[in-house]
């Protein structure tokens, strides 16, 4: 009775702690940022007392920065200021500091969030509130210190697509349920393509409607196109994050991923496509040739891609990097880093490159590898991806308070465009869903229950608000503003009614089968491509591309084949042989 008294107290102190332990990191974080701001404060004081001197000096006719000492020689050298270089080091270190003070934050609230089952906030949401709270102070607080953190947390739109995005949009690839996704196909290109360009014109149209008939911002028509791709881009982060943790049903999962993924790639082909208008008058002519462009684009970036993963593959398969896992892992992420950055310098999309190098680089260079680097890899991709992904929210947050003037903020082409992209999402998964059922056999139709969460789901973020600070037009800072205002609506109110919104609907949840292995009748057309597909993939692209030693051996480490043959006729339920099972006592 003694010891199970003590066990019981033990665990009521284990649970308390664990209550707390959150707290204490936050409020040592809170300490050191609140101890290095002021710092700064002194420290930038000091700085203007010595800028103050220094011009006082000048006036009478001294320079300190161009005072000369002579050298042994007889040359005049000019004399280096000393602490120049170190106050920008030091502040660049505070605004760092500062950023990863707030990621910090961030995954404790994550951790706090997943441990109490909290469903009207998720992590995005929660790390988007946290960047207004670093914005607010930056903005509102009246020190040397934060005008200086002001400029340099300012956003740059080259730090976002070129370090930012390739992680996030390479994980999506590389660690992508390929057989779940590849039996979905049809679907998730119907969304993706034609999807993302209904949503582009009707948005760019009605929101164009609305501005000949209101007195809010007189964007042309081309700002209005341009606007609609921009916002075209869904980002479900948070409805994806619940779906795992819910493990929702396999095909609603895999058509929210699979069009998010490939919609992200085609937003920004899009993008970059309308943008040309700018330059070029819009004309039959021109619309004809920016959709030839645009083919040829994806096209093309798929092909780099595909042939830089192809050559990462052949190069593992004929070195023997397996036995340095580390090497073999850095190796594998600088060609991954290659292939966003080709097709860049070659006028092609680095986003569409990078994603489908992720997915061939999953099926052929992933046996290639050794066990530590299948994991490294894996885990090192999604690692990256979480971090990038959170800088870029925690930036979402700041530029509310940094990137908004006054003057962009149009109220009513605020709710005006939150109403308009809404009613662009139903034209857009209302008639592409009855086209893709008429496809697919009754049992694996879209029911209106998915369909209406799937339009639910389309959630914009980091895509269409690091597209939004590159818009090259007049009222682009009206257009930014309005980008930031429907990611917090969202990202917050509608990412916060998911889960209620799952129950209400009676969506499947606590699915145990894992979206790679999950086996269903596809209908004949897409059982004999599949097998068609296996037939050639498995006779001539594996034995060239990888090792023997790899295809002997069965590998399953979240990587399921992804050409899989599939099974022409169902199979034959197994009868077990129960008769020899007997009941254990519970002392044996």
């Amino acid at each position: 009775a003694v010891l199970e008294q003590g066990s019981l107290g033990t665990m009521a102190l284990a649970q308390y702690r664990e209550r707390l332990s959150w707290f204490v990191p936050l409020l040592l974080v809170g300490l050191v940022q609140g101890y290095f701001l002021l710092g700064a404060g002194s420290f930038n004081n000091n700085e203007a007392i010595e800028h103050q001197s220094r011009s006082l000096l000048q006036e009478d006719g001294v320079s300190m920065n161009n005072t000369v000492t002579e050298h042994e020689t007889g040359h005049l050298l000019p004399h280096e200021t000393p602490g120049e270089e170190a106050i920008d080091e030091h502040e660049k270190s505070l605004s760092l500091l500062l950023l990863t003070g707030v990621e910090f934050v961030a995954f404790f609230t994550a951790y706090f969030l997943k441990k109490t089952h909290f469903p009207y906030l998720q992590e995005a949401g929660a790390t988007i509130l946290f960047g207004c709270v670093l914005g607010a102070i930056t903005r509102f607080v009246d020190t040397q210190a934060a005008r200086d953190l002001r400029g340099l947390l300012a956003l740059d739109s080259t730090v976002f697509f070129l370090f930012l995005l390739p992680p996030i949009i390479f994980d999506s690839g590389y660690s992508m349920k390929r057989k779940n996704f590849f039996q979905n196909l049809g679907g998730i290109i119907a969304y993706a393509f034609a999807g993302t360009a209904i949503a582009t014109f009707v948005t760019g149209a009605l929101l164009y409607l609305v501005v000949l008939s209101t007195n809010m911002t007189q964007l042309s028509f081309l700002e209005c196109l341009i606007f609609g791709s921009l916002i075209s881009a869904v980002d479900p982060v948070t409805v994806l994050a619940i779906f795992k943790e819910l493990k929702v049903d396999l095909d609603l999962y895999s058509n929210v991923f699979g069009e998010s993924v490939l919609n992200d790639a085609v937003a920004i082909v899009m993008y970059r496509t309308v943008l040309q208008f700018t330059t070029d008058p819009l004309s039959a002519s021109s619309f004809f040739l920016a959709i030839v462009q645009f083919c040829i684009i994806f096209a093309g970036s798929c092909i780099v891609g595909t042939v830089v993963a192809l050559i990462c593959a052949k190069f593992f398969k004929h070195t023997e990097f397996h036995n340095y896992p580390y090497l073999e892992t850095a190796v594998l992420l600088l060609f991954a880093y290659a292939s966003y950055l080709i097709p860049e310098g070659m006028s092609l999309s680095g986003i569409v490159s990078v994603l489908f190098c992720g997915m061939i680089m999953a099926h052929y260079v992933y046996p290639n590898l050794s066990e530590k680097s299948q994991d490294l890899s894996t885990n090192l991709s999604s690692i990256l991806a979480l971090l990038t992904e959170t800088v870029v929210f925690v930036y979402l947050g700041i530029a509310l308070f940094i990137s908004v003037n006054r003057e962009n903020i149009d109220p009513i082409f605020i709710v005006t465009s939150i109403i308009i992209i809404l009613i662009a999402r139903v034209v857009n998964i209302v008639p592409l869903t009855f086209l893709i059922n008429l496809a697919r056999p009754p049992n694996r139709r879209i029911t209106w229950r998915y369909q209406l969460f799937m339009w639910f789901a389309g959630l914009r973020g980091a895509i269409a608000f690091i597209l939004s600070l590159d818009v090259p037009t007049e009222h682009a800072g009206v257009m930014g503003t309005a980008t930031i205002a429907i990611v917090f609506f969202t990202v917050l109110i509608e990412g916060g009614m998911t889960v209620t919104l799952l129950k209400k609907l009676g969506i499947p949840t606590g699915v145990e089968t894992a979206p790679e292995i999950e086996e269903e009748a596809y209908g004949k057309a897409n059982v004999k491509v599949q097998s068609m597909f296996y037939t050639v993939d498995h006779n001539y692209l594996k034995p060239f591309f990888v090792r023997e030693s790899a295809r002997k051996k069965k590998q399953d480490l979240g990587h399921v084949e992804m050409s899989e043959k599939p099974s022409e006729t169902p199979r034959e339920p197994v009868e077990e042989d129960l008769s020899n099972i007997r009941t254990i006592p519970l002392d044996e």
